[in-house]
């Protein structure tokens, strides 16, 4: 073995071996606390449908199926934006749920109330979280959490809350692509067919709003459609052709990567 060898050897041991400083060991410990309780807080994966799964149908048959999921650790700073995120919505929820007190033309309307009162039927409340609704339609397989329900100097609208990073802020100039499925997944359990969108940039709290106009065309393409079609192939428990018009980052991020490649295409 050569000297320049033993050398590297002795260096290696050396920073392996070498004591970490206690203000790095600290940080190092609180990251493992927060993923340590985000497992905890974990919840079992469900089989329904959910808005935001609707842009893939591929997605929805693996949901449906209970198909293994890609083992996936969020990172302590993707942990820290969720709750982040979390905390502004529920603080813009509440200053518009105030509006009308500071009379502004706006009224914030109960979720459970509203689909009471409107004779959803298909509509079952599971459960509420502050501001937030966990609401299961049940004809549809689909559930999903709704940020709430305005009226809007006269009009009804479905209330959905997004926050990004200022890179994409700065271009928003409009409902996102990816976001279009879910807006009409609400409109159509809800019969409201008016979604605004509120965008809030993480940074700077700056916010833009954008109006989604759903219409029945639009509720049979991205929603009863789709779930149809994945329901034809859940009940074949043959899984579906991969879409080939995804949205950009759509696979990026999806959990069944994995078992997507492996039934192929």
């Amino acid at each position: 073995m050569s000297r320049q060898t033993l050398k590297n050897i002795y260096r290696m041991i050396e920073e392996a071996t070498k004591e970490i400083p206690l203000e790095e060991s600290f940080v190092a410990d609180i990251n493992v606390a927060i993923q340590k309780l985000d497992e905890q807080n974990t919840k079992p994966s469900s089989t329904n449908y959910n808005p935001s799964s609707l842009v893939c149908v591929r997605n929805m048959y693996f949901k449906a199926t209970n198909a293994p999921q890609d083992e996936r650790k969020a990172s302590p700073e993707l942990i820290g934006m969720g709750e982040v995120g979390t905390y502004r919505h529920e603080r813009l929820q509440r200053a518009i749920s105030e509006m009308k007190r500071f009379g502004i033309d706006c009224e914030w309307i109960s979720v459970p109330d509203f689909i009471e009162s409107r004779g959803l039927t298909d509509l079952e409340v599971v459960g509420q979280d502050g501001f937030e609704t966990l609401v299961h339609h049940k004809s549809l397989n689909m559930r999903f959490k709704c940020d709430g329900i305005i009226r809007y100097k006269g009009q009804y609208f479905i209330l959905e809350i997004k926050t990004e990073s200022i890179y994409k802020w700065q271009n928003r100039q409009g409902v996102a692509e990816e976001h279009i499925a879910q807006g009409v997944a609400y409109s159509t359990a809800f019969g409201i067919n008016q979604v605004m969108f509120l965008y809030e940039n993480r940074d700077t709290c700056a916010k833009k709003a954008y109006i989604l106009e759903v219409t029945d065309e639009m509720k049979m393409n991205e929603v009863i459609g789709k779930i149809e079609e994945a329901e034809y192939y859940v009940k074949k428990l043959v899984p579906p052709p991969k879409p080939t018009d995804l949205p950009r980052n759509t696979c990026t991020y999806c959990p069944y990567k994995t078992e997507c490649q492996r039934v192929g295409a």
